[in-house]
C-alpha cells in the first residue's frame, strides 16, 4: 500500500510540476541570432501541458498547444534577409523577448580541432582580430567545459561522468556579434568562411562553431544509424574501447586514460561515455541544434580517423544521411576540407583519396583542396585563411550560383604516346606555378627495362601547357604508376590561373598487352 501511495504523490508530483513548467525555448536561441531566410523558421521549447503557446516575429503570430510532456514547437513562415527584429513567445502569462535577430544565411561549422582552431592562434592574427567588427556577422560558439575535454594523462572524476551521461558536457552560450573580442575566440575557418560570404552576398551571416579537438566522425553520429551498418556497429557497442577495430590509436590512449574510472567500476553495462565515442557529439551538440534552419555545412575533421582510410566511406556517407535525416531538410550541402600536407601520417594519401571520392558521389558535398597549407611538424597549421576562403568560394559558386573559379585543376584524362604522357584536367585554363619556379610534385613508379628492379624516379621533363601537363618519361624505364602529391608531405607548386592547387591524384598506366 506504501508502494502505491508513493508512485501515486510521485505521478501526482510531475504533473504539477508540468502544469507549472517554466516557458523555455531551445538553447539555440538567443539575442542576436540570425534566422536563415527563404526557409521556414522553426521555434520549438517546453511549457506546461496543454498550455497554449503564441509566437510572434516581424507582424505575424501563430499558436499551437503543448503536447503531455510539455513540449512544442511552431513553424514560422519564410522571410528574406533583413532585420532587426523581435521574436516574441507567450504562454500562460510568462513571456519571452528576443531582440537585435537579423535574417539571413546560417551555417554550422563542425569537426575536429582544425575547425575549433582560434583566429587568434593563426598567422596574421593581430590584423585580422583588430579589424573584425561586424554586426551583419553573428557567432554561435559552442565550447566543450574545460574539465570534460579528452586530455592526455586525465582521469574524468565518477561526478564528471556522471555529468557527461546528463548531458552537460558544453559550455552554456548565446549568439555573439562579431567583434574583434568574439571573433578573436572564434573558429578560424570559420570566421574567413563567413566573412567572406558577407561581403560576395550582402547579408546577414549566421555561424554555429560545433567543433571538439581530437574527435572522431563516429561521435558525430547517431546511434540507430550506426548500429544498423555492419562496418560501424563496433562504435555503438557498450565495450567500443575494447572491441572497436578501426580505431585511432591516439584515441584509444587518450579515451583510456579518461575513462580509468568507469573501467574500473564493475556495474553491469554502464555505458563509457567519452567525446570520442560513436554518438557522443550527436546527442549534446547535433541533435540539440535541430531543426533550427540552417543553409549548410562546412566540414574539417579527419585527423582523428586517417589511420583507418578503409572505414572512412561508410563513416562519412553515413554522417551525411544522419545529418540531413535529423535536420529535414533535404540535401543541403556539406563542403569538406582535405587534409593538409604532414609528415610521418602514412594513411593520409588514401584518407585524402576517399574524400575526394565522397565529394564526387555524394549529392551536394563538395571538397576544398589544402594540399599546400600544411605544416611539416604540426598536425594544426596556423594559416587557416586559405581554407576559410576556398569554402566560401565552393559555397558561393554552388550553392549561391556566383559565377567564381572555385576549385583548383582536377586530372580528367591522359593520353601516352612512346614516353611522353599529357594530362589533361578540369577546371584549369592555364596551369602555372604558385612560386614562379619549375613544376614539382610528380613521382613516377615502375621497373627498369629488364623486369628485374621495381623503383620510384623523377619525369625527365615537365611542361605546363594551358590546360595540359606534358610529361617526359625517362627512355630507360617502364613507368606503371604517375603520382602528383601522392605523399604524406608532398613538395608542389601547380595551381591554376585562380591560384587553387591542383588536388593530389594517381594514375596507374595501361600495361604491355
Amino acid at each position: 500500500m506504501k508502494k502505491y501511495l508513493f508512485t501515486l504523490l510521485g505521478k501526482l508530483l510531475c504533473l504539477s510540476q508540468l502544469a507549472q513548467a517554466q516557458l523555455e525555448l531551445s538553447a539555440i536561441f538567443s539575442d542576436n541570432m540570425v534566422l536563415q531566410q527563404k526557409m521556414t523558421i522553426p521555434v520549438w521549447g517546453k511549457s506546461c501541458r496543454g498550455c497554449e503557446v503564441q509566437v510572434s516575429f516581424d507582424g505575424f503570430s501563430l499558436k499551437t498547444k503543448t503536447d503531455k510532456n510539455g513540449h512544442w514547437k511552431i513553424n514560422m513562415p519564410a522571410h528574406t534577409a533583413g532585420g532587426p527584429f523581435q521574436l516574441l513567445v507567450t504562454s500562460q502569462k510568462q513571456r519571452l523577448v528576443f531582440q537585435n535577430i537579423l535574417v539571413g544565411e546560417v551555417w554550422l561549422c563542425a569537426g575536429q580541432s582544425n575547425m575549433e582552431f582560434r583566429l587568434e592562434q593563426t598567422k596574421n592574427a593581430r590584423q585580422e582580430i583588430s579589424q573584425a567588427e561586424n554586426a551583419q556577422i553573428r557567432l554561435f560558439r559552442m565550447t566543450p567545459r574545460a574539465v570534460a575535454r579528452p586530455l592526455a594523462k586525465v582521469v574524468f572524476s565518477d561526478s564528471l561522468l556522471s555529468e557527461l551521461n546528463a548531458g552537460k558536457f558544453y559550455e552554456p552560450t548565446s549568439w555573439q556579434l562579431c567583434t574583434p573580442e568574439t571573433a578573436a575566440k572564434f573558429s578560424a575557418v570559420g570566421y574567413y568562411f563567413g566573412k567572406q560570404l558577407q561581403q560576395k552576398l550582402n547579408v546577414p551571416i549566421g555561424l554555429i562553431c560545433n567543433a571538439v579537438g581530437g574527435t572522431t566522425t563516429q561521435a558525430y553520429i547517431d546511434s540507430a544509424s550506426l548500429a544498423s551498418h555492419p562496418q560501424l556497429q563496433q562504435f555503438v557497442d557498450k565495450d567500443w574501447l575494447q572491441k572497436a577495430q578501426d580505431i585511432h590509436p591516439w584515441v584509444l590512449e587518450r579515451s583510456n586514460e579518461n575513462l580509468a574510472l568507469a573501467l574500473q567500476d564493475a556495474t553491469p553495462n554502464r555505458k563509457l561515455l567519452h567525446p570520442f565515442a560513436g554518438s557522443f557529439l550527436y546527442n549534446n551538440g547535433i541533435k540539440p541544434l535541430a531543426p533550427f534552419a540552417i543553409k549548410g555545412v562546412i566540414w574539417y575533421q579527419g585527423e582523428s580517423n586517417a589511420t583507418h582510410p578503409e572505414i572512412h566511406n561508410p563513416l562519412f556517407e553515413t554522417l551525411v544521411k544522419s545529418w540531413r535525416k535529423t535536420w529535414n531538410q533535404s540535401d543541403f550541402p556539406i563542403y569538406t576540407v582535405q587534409l593538409p600536407a604532414i609528415a610521418n601520417r602514412s594513411g593520409w594519401p588514401a584518407f585524402r583519396a576517399s574524400q575526394f571520392e565522397l565529394s564526387q558521389k555524394i549529392n551536394n558535398v563538395g571538397m576544398i583542396v589544402s594540399i599546400d597549407t600544411g605544416d611539416s611538424l604540426d598536425v594544426h597549421p596556423t594559416d587557416k585563411k586559405p581554407i576559410g576562403e576556398r569554402l566560401s568560394l565552393l559555397a558561393l559558386a554552388k550553392t549561391y550560383q556566383l559565377p567564381l573559379d572555385y576549385s583548383g585543376p582536377i586530372f580528367k584524362e591522359y593520353q601516352q604516346k612512346g614516353n611522353i604522357l599529357e594530362l589533361s584536367f578540369d577546371f584549369s585554363r592555364q596551369l602555372q606555378t604558385s612560386d614562379g619556379l619549375n613544376p614539382k610534385g610528380f613521382i613516377l613508379q615502375g621497373f627498369n627495362l629488364g623486369g628485374t628492379e621495381a623503383s620510384f624516379f623523377y619525369p625527365e621533363k615537365i611542361t605546363l601547357f594551358s590546360d595540359k601537363i606534358i610529361l617526359t618519361l625517362p627512355s630507360d624505364k617502364q613507368v606503371t604508376q604517375i603520382n602528383y602529391a601522392w605523399l604524406p608531405n608532398p613538395k608542389c607548386n601547380i595551381v591554376n590561373e585562380a591560384n587553387l592547387p591542383l588536388m593530389p591524384f594517381k594514375i596507374e598506366l595501361n600495361g604491355n598487352f
